[in-house]
């Protein structure tokens, strides 16, 4: 075989084992995209009710495991003026950040639930301590034309496995939207710290 001949079957194969690395850099960056898409909500960036989901059965076991409680915070967003679903989605958006900053722990995790609503998980937390968390947030941000109310619902105490707290979160949420089951924040101090279910 002559040289001229190698070289050129050597450079037939380089550029084969260029596609073929370029494909699968391709493919590496959409399973990037795709798991992205899977954890986060695109138009609020928060973490997904899909992956929320997750980590509440995951810390249910693990609160199990180690007898402790574990609170869960339900945020309804009612704005003055809504213009659109942008509009609230970016609302949303900023209330998860600022709950980030400082507020929540690397543990707690951020999700949106349902349209208007996002969902606080707070591992080894009991009721009053999420009623704190509030208390903090509410003194720290201001209201911009925003009312939040929240229900708290805590592990063990008010539901006692994985279906039951899935009920519960329902029903809390629903009443959230009709405006019955939540303790609202505004300009004025906050109530005594315990929830109202």
């Amino acid at each position: 075989m002559d040289e001229s001949l190698f070289t050129r079957e050597l450079a037939v194969y380089n550029d084969k084992l260029r596609q073929a690395e370029e494909r699968i850099a391709s493919l590496e960056a959409a399973l990037q995209h795709s798991r992205r898409e899977a954890i986060h909500d695109r138009e609020t960036a928060l973490l997904s009710s899909a992956y929320f989901l997750t980590r509440l059965q995951e810390e249910i076991v693990r609160s199990e495991r180690y007898r402790h409680f574990l609170s869960l915070i339900l945020i309804h967003l009612q704005l003055k003026n809504v213009q659109s679903t942008q509009e609230l989605n970016r609302e949303l958006a900023q209330i998860g950040r600022e709950m980030s900053l400082g507020l929540t722990r690397r543990s707690d995790t951020i999700a949106l639930y349902r349209r208007c609503q996002m969902i606080i998980l707070l591992p080894e937390t009991d009721g009053p301590g999420a009623a704190h968390l509030l208390e903090r947030y509410h003194a720290t941000f201001p209201s911009n034309d925003r009312t939040l109310s929240y229900s708290v619902l805590t592990y063990p105490v008010d539901a006692s496995n994985l279906e039951l707290v899935l009920t519960r979160l329902q029903d809390l949420s629903e009443g959230l939207y009709r405006g019955t089951s939540a303790v609202r924040l505004s300009r004025d101090p906050l109530p005594s710290p315990s929830p109202q279910f």
